[in-house]
Formats: structure tokens, sequence, C-alpha cells
């Protein structure tokens, strides 16, 4: 069982996640989407936990962690994927000259490789370890074109008690997408006391 200082910071973290997706809508009127990268997402959780958590700390890239929440002597790692469908275009004329990247077995390799990689740190009992996921799939695809939501509903992912669901987000409408938001814990069932208890 969590000790209660340590599910505090969990919760905190949880709290600040739904608050950076519920600000979302308001800033994609003003930043579609395409303009964001996983950075951008991140200074959002990290605004939302500092305001609500003011002794935290924050270290962002530590060791190749996008994330390392710090409330001493409790700790989180945290990972950010935001997955679209980005578009290229011509940068004299602006026109769209077809897409980069998009939903992919390379992708889904990419994501599990990220799971793999918290799974293998150290676990102990201070220590929480979250992915925090966002993608886009346009509103309307193309009958046989790949949806990120093929590979990452939640359904999809749970695998071993490894990847733990935490939170979804309703589907939220914006800049022709549909975006969704998912909150993972991560821990490792075959470590006997596995930090996701």
């Amino acid at each position: 069982m969590n000790h209660p200082a340590r599910r505090e910071l969990d919760e905190a973290i949880l709290g600040a996640f739904k608050r950076a997706i519920e600000f979302l809508p308001d800033e994609l009127a003003v930043m579609p989407l395409s303009r964001w990268t996983e950075s951008v997402l991140r200074y959002y959780f990290c605004r939302f936990l500092a305001a609500a958590v003011r002794d935290v700390k924050l270290f962002v890239e530590c060791d190749t962690i996008d994330l390392v929440v710090a409330l001493p002597p409790y700790r989180a790692f945290v990972e950010f994927k935001l997955y679209g469908h980005p578009r290229r275009f011509n940068p004299y004329t602006g026109e769209q000259c077809g897409y980069k990247g998009g939903p992919s077995s390379q992708n889904l390799r990419e994501f599990q490789k990220c799971v793999d990689d918290l799974v293998a740190r150290t676990a102990a009992p201070n220590l929480s370890k979250f992915v925090a996921l966002v993608y886009a799939d346009p509103a309307e695809v193309s009958r046989g074109k790949r949806r990120y939501s093929d590979n990452y509903d939640a359904h999809h992912l749970i695998q071993d008690g490894v990847l733990l669901p935490v939170w979804s987000s309703e589907p939220i409408a914006a800049d022709n997408a549909i975006i969704a938001a998912r909150l993972f814990q991560v821990g490792d069932a075959r470590q006997e006391g596995g930090n996701h208890d």
C-alpha cells in the first residue's frame, strides 16, 4: 500500500495532468496542436503541478527521463508522449506536401521502449513512474488509414500489470481532430511489492 504522502504526490500528478488537459481546448483555439511538442505539454503540466504543490521540485530531461518530480522523500518519473498527424509544408508557398510520421508499428515500438525503460529503472517504495500520453487523430479518416486510437486506446496497452490506466479524458474535438489523453502508472508485476500497489 502506498504511504499517504506518496499517494498525495501521485494524486497531485494526476490533478496537474487533468488540469493541463482541461486547459487544452482554450489553448488550442489560439495555438493548434500541430504546433505543440512534448515539451509544450510538459510545460503546462509543470505549471499546474507547481501551482498546486508549492514545495515540489521539477527536473526536466534528467538522465533521459522527461521529468523527475521530487517532493522529498518521494519522487516520480514522468514520460510525456504527444502524437499527431504532423503535416509537411513547402517553406516557400505554405502548401501542404504530405505528412511526416503518424501511427505505425515503429511508433508503437518507440512507445513500448519508453515503458520498458521506465520498468527497467530500479523500483523503490518512495518512487512512482508515469506515462502521460496525448494523441490526436483526424476527425475524419480515410478508409484503411491507421489511427493512433487503434494502438493507444487503454485496453490495447495493458499487459501483465506493467502499464496501469489511471485516468482517460473524454474525447476532445479541436482543429479537425479528436484528441485523447491518458495517464498510466508504470510498474513491474514481476517485482514483489512493485511500485504500483
